[in-house]
């Protein structure tokens, strides 16, 4: 009995250490290396990370609609309501445009279209020569535009915008349902609101599971996405990523600083804390399959009230597209000196805002299809935004990983900014006169 104990023990503590963050960077790191050795073996092993990632999308639908509804059906009878979507709308436009200042200030200082060598000039010219003569063939037009995004706001058939994934109708869907289900009889609601959270619970832990097998995961996506990057246009656009990534590393600092500052957890603790999602974004480079466990960390770790959570979360995650602010201002600079037009005040005010409105166009659609978006910035300013969606594309599998983790930790940062912790704020409170034990008997 005593051995068949000891081995259970070992066997548990051997399936524990898969989720360790040491197993997870050890996946990431093979799966880079086959990439870059072995294209041959990370093409064969590309379809298993794709089923894995497909089986986190798949589960995260759920969690998102019956996050939205619950959160929304509860918090309709609530006093708490109208404080919170008016405290969401302020945070979220305040959110995405200091996102947007941040990259045209980093973007103005680090000059991405100015300085190329001979080399990276000739790759990038024979792109936008390639991409523009695409266009006057009669290739149709990248993006519709910000009036495409409102029309295709509501679905007129909730099926098949889920049998499509079009996340936004489903976002809106799941609002509407929600508003109606917390204006409804109270007995009709409950049992509503019950099942949806039972539902919510059975998915978190499927996604839950599904974390031990991230390693394993990782190890395939990694492996295919290196081995089909090419190497000469990113050379040659090496500024314009680099750019990218220091502008996420600056909002990520602030937004942990943030976290830290408005909880009381010191800033080593709140990264720590942060930790597992940002290791599930960098990997998947999926913000909803994210999702489940930024609900863990925020309730578990710094205390915020779950209804809160579950509704400032998925419409973070959704609607308030940080990193795709980051992309289109820098983005559009690179491209605006490429062509060596001046910039003038006029014009990057122009640039933020329609930032701004190019981002809430592609909420709810993938990065790289959002990316068509910067149409709603370029062509008013006479440039081609078909090349520019082209540069961008050929780049957007390096940039991906750290601009998912930008939309992760600033949706925690907006979470705790709209929330105010209020539950926290009355721990600090009893801490400051009770001790470590009295403090544990409170709660």
């Amino acid at each position: 009995m005593r051995e068949k104990s000891f081995g259970d023990e070992g066997m548990k503590k051997w399936i524990g250490s898969i989720k360790k963050p040491w197993a997870i960077a050890l996946g990431t790191v093979a799966g880079i290396g086959i990439g870059v050795y072995d294209k041959g073996l990370a093409l064969w092993l590309e379809p298993f990370g794709d089923i894995y990632l497909s089986f986190l999308k798949m589960s995260v639908i759920p969690i998102m609609i019956t996050a939205v509804v619950a959160s929304f059906g509860g918090l309709l009878s609530s006093q708490e309501t109208r404080r919170y979507l008016k405290r969401i709308i302020v945070v979220f436009f305040i959110g995405m445009l200091a996102s947007g200042v941040v990259g045209i200030v980093v973007a103005l200082a680090g000059n991405p279209g100015h300085g190329l060598g001979p080399e990276a000039r000739q790759t990038l010219g024979t792109v936008l020569m390639n991409a523009e003569k695409a266009h006057a063939a009669g290739q149709p037009p990248v993006s519709a535009g910000f009036s495409e995004f409102i029309k295709d706001l509501v679905p007129t058939n909730i099926f098949a915008a889920l049998n499509e994934g079009k996340t936004l109708q489903i976002l809106f869907f799941s609002i509407v349902f929600g508003l109606t289900v917390g204006i409804i009889p109270k007995q009709n609601s409950e049992q509503i609101l019950e099942l949806t959270n039972s539902t919510f619970k059975a998915f978190e832990k499927a996604i839950g599971l599904a974390m031990y097998g991230l390693p394993f995961g990782l190890l395939g996506i990694m492996a295919g996405q290196v081995a089909r990057t090419g190497t000469d246009i990113l050379l040659a656009m090496a500024k314009l990523i680099l750019l990218i990534h220091v502008a996420a590393l600056i909002l990520i600092i602030i937004g942990v600083v943030m976290i830290s500052l408005i909880s009381g957890i010191s800033l080593f603790q709140s990264f720590k804390n942060l930790r597992e999602p940002a290791i599930i974004a960098f990997g998947t480079r999926n913000s909803f399959a994210t999702m489940p466990s930024v609900f863990t960390v925020l309730r578990d770790n710094f205390h915020l009230p779950q209804n809160a959570v579950n509704l400032i979360v998925p419409l973070s995650i959704v609607i308030c597209r940080f990193s795709m602010m980051l992309v289109f201002t820098v983005g559009t600079v690179f491209v605006v000196q490429l062509y060596d037009i001046p910039l003038s005040i006029g014009t990057i005010m122009f640039v933020l805002f329609g930032a701004v409105l190019a981002a809430l166009a592609g909420a709810g659609a993938p990065g790289m299809a959002s990316l068509s978006m910067i149409a709603i910035i370029l062509t008013p300013l006479g440039l081609p935004a078909d090349a520019a969606v082209v540069l961008l594309l050929a780049a957007f599998s390096v940039i991906d990983p750290v601009l998912t983790i930008l939309n992760i930790l600033l949706t925690c940062t907006t979470a705790m900014v709209i929330t105010g912790r209020p539950e926290s704020q009355t721990f600090r409170s009893e801490a400051s006169i009770l001790s470590d034990t009295s403090v544990k008997e409170v709660l």
